[in-house]
């Protein structure tokens, strides 16, 4: 926590910041404006790169990517209504159907594009943190945002793929 706190204090940001055990290494609460970190959850994810690097650089990057994230919370906010009506909308369909509905599917994909725009955002924002403070290697930044970013555009090109597939079969049913 106390690498965590150092980075706020550098980049003199003062958010909230609280241990939880939620399976997130690192999360921004844009609600709330403040930084939940799972300790057991940050060594796993930072043991799970295919590259060397060392805690307290994991720590600090993640930590300049949710201040990313808090840079742009306006934005976040008002992404509010339209998150609300799709978690409904999930909520109320059986959760077997939003992988076969490409109505539902679809719904689902957009949320997930907005994320993924989401997380570029909070990534550009971090790295200009990164630039103005010096906190990181540029090249170790680099490849931990890559990392970082796969994790929201995998599970997309998956879904996008299923999409396509649902499509194609109804378009063959109809044919």
């Amino acid at each position: 926590m106390a690498w965590i706190r150092s980075v706020m204090d550098l980049t003199n940001y003062r958010l909230d910041l609280i241990e939880h055990r939620k399976g997130i290494n690192m999360s921004y609460n844009f609600i709330l404006d403040r930084i939940g970190v799972d300790i057991s959850r940050i060594q796993e994810a930072k043991d799970e790169l295919t590259f060397p690097v060392r805690l307290k650089t994991y720590i600090e990057v993640m930590t300049l990517h949710e201040l990313g994230h808090a840079a742009d919370r306006e934005a976040l906010l008002e992404s509010m209504p339209w998150t609300i009506k799709v978690h409904e909308l999930k909520k109320a369909a059986p959760e077997d159907s939003h992988y076969r509905d490409p109505g539902i599917l679809k719904i689902i994909l957009d949320e997930q594009l907005m994320n993924i725009e989401f997380e570029k955002t909070a990534w550009k924002n971090a790295e200009s943190l990164n630039r103005l403070h010096q906190i990181a290697d540029e090249a170790v930044f680099g490849l931990i945002r890559e990392h970082s970013l796969a994790s929201y555009k995998m599970p997309y090109q998956q879904n996008l793929r299923l999409y396509d597939r649902l499509l194609t079969e109804a378009n063959d049913m109809i044919a």
